[in-house]
């Protein structure tokens, strides 16, 4: 038995180590286990099945931009200083100013005999009418060799510069003209001239008046108003 004894004692050992190097080789799985890092691996999605909403990337969201803030106040304002108001111009009904004046017309008269208006400044134009002597026209264009006229009844034409008359001519136009005897409303009649007679002017006219004279010799004042050609 005592040569059998450090047999066993081996054989104890023996056994003990190979205990040891076993318990060694159950333990080390475990730790390396413990210490390897976990990852997720994607589980294959069933055929017909809808993706899941986290499965999309978000579109990245554009950073805002601020508008700038608007100043309560006015530079001016704030600075304390106050600006001046500009007022609208204005046309004062009380002003006084009368309105313009319409262009004066000038006239001329024929000479004493008629004469043939054209349709054109040329002797080859078409001719209109004849203007009896003595008439007043108005005058529209003044060249010169002819004249463009327009008689009482808005007929325009052309006129030859030398059929026209020296002597001023005025027509009355109101159905009847009085002659008085001196420049006023309340003077004595001369005569009555009715439309369309000839009256010869025989001086300028003075507040509303015009010296006349008829070709049969009697003369007077009569009205601008109530004749044409002045």
């Amino acid at each position: 038995m005592a040569e059998g004894q450090p047999q066993q004692i081996v054989s104890g050992l023996t056994i003990n180590a190979a205990a040891l190097v076993a318990a060694f080789l159950l333990v080390m799985p475990l730790q390396v286990s413990a210490q390897a890092p976990v990852v997720e691996r994607p589980v294959p999605a069933s055929p017909g099945a809808a993706p899941a909403a986290s499965a999309s990337p978000r579109p990245a969201t554009a950073p805002a931009t601020l508008a700038p803030a608007t100043p309560a106040t006015t530079p001016a304002a704030s600075a304390g200083v106050a600006t001046p108001a500009v007022a609208a111009p204005t046309t004062s009904a009380t002003s006084g100013s009368a309105p313009p004046a319409p262009p004066t017309k000038s006239f001329v008269s024929i000479g004493d005999r008629p004469t043939v208006l054209y349709d054109a400044p040329s002797n080859r134009s078409n001719r209109t009418f004849i203007v009896l002597r003595n008439t007043p026209l108005e005058v529209l264009v003044k060249l010169d060799r002819w004249t463009k006229v327009r008689d009482a009844d808005n007929t325009i034409g052309w006129v030859e510069n030398g059929a026209l008359g020296d002597r001023r001519y005025v027509q009355v136009s109101a159905a009847s003209a009085e002659v008085r005897a001196n420049a006023a409303a309340n003077a004595p009649v001369v005569f009555e001239a009715q439309r369309q007679v000839l009256l010869e002017v025989t001086g300028a006219a003075t507040e509303g008046w015009i010296p006349v004279r008829h070709r049969d010799g009697q003369a007077g004042f009569v009205r601008t108003t109530q004749v044409r050609g002045d």
